[in-house]
């Protein structure tokens, strides 16, 4: 599939090309004319990625990209079992060098596994800001130590409602879970948007 529509972008963009040529229309517009397309492209994804509200998209994103190790994470939680889930993170580490990605895979991991001493190792790991912070405390609203489940290093503004959803998740008030984990959805875009809807799905299913 994705060789099918990799060679009909390279058709499409030859078709331009020769379309542009005969034209008569100089190299150095044509090259131009290319160079927005490529930028509009990847800002396009980089739009979904980030900042889009627009959940068919992602979900599109998703399941074209599904065989891509952070992809693929995506599509088991929307999609697939707890096992796939887990594979799927297995996989990620394995494939991750980064730090960061590969030890905030594992604090998941770890968590999904209700192995708090393993997410508190990788959250020591984490090594970024604002993850590593808001690996503790997650950590922290599990443990039911509520003093510790502020920090300003939660510089995004869906982190902590989120953080207040796993707490109330925990001691079961689901007035409170419904009330958080709304919240951090809105102020959620992008993936991590996704992410919060489908997670929040599974954790209504415990309460």
């Amino acid at each position: 599939m994705k060789i099918t529509k990799l060679a009909l972008f390279y058709l499409v963009i030859f078709m331009l090309a020769l379309l542009l040529s005969l034209a008569g229309v100089s190299p150095s517009i044509s090259l131009g004319i290319f160079i927005f397309i490529a930028i509009a492209m990847i800002y396009r994804h980089i739009h979904i990625v980030f900042w889009t509200n627009n959940m068919k998209l992602v979900d599109k994103l998703v399941k074209d990209r599904k065989k891509h190790p952070f992809f693929a994470y995506l599509y088991a939680i929307a999609y697939g079992t707890k096992e796939d889930q887990l594979h799927s993170l297995e996989t990620a580490i394995v494939k991750y060098k980064q730090p960061a990605m590969k030890y905030n895979c594992k604090f998941i991991k770890a968590i999904m596994e209700e192995n708090l001493e393993e997410a508190k190792n990788a959250s020591d790991k984490i090594n970024k800001e604002p993850l590593t912070s808001y690996a503790k405390c997650y950590i922290a609203a599990l443990e039911g130590r509520t003093t510790d489940m502020q920090s300003d290093q939660l510089t995004k503004p869906w982190m902590q409602p989120a953080i207040e959803a796993v707490y109330a998740h925990k001691v079961k008030n689901e007035a409170a879970f419904d009330q958080y984990q709304k919240e951090s959805i809105a102020f959620a875009r992008g993936v991590q948007k996704y992410v919060l809807i489908h997670t929040y799905e599974q954790m209504k299913m415990d309460l």
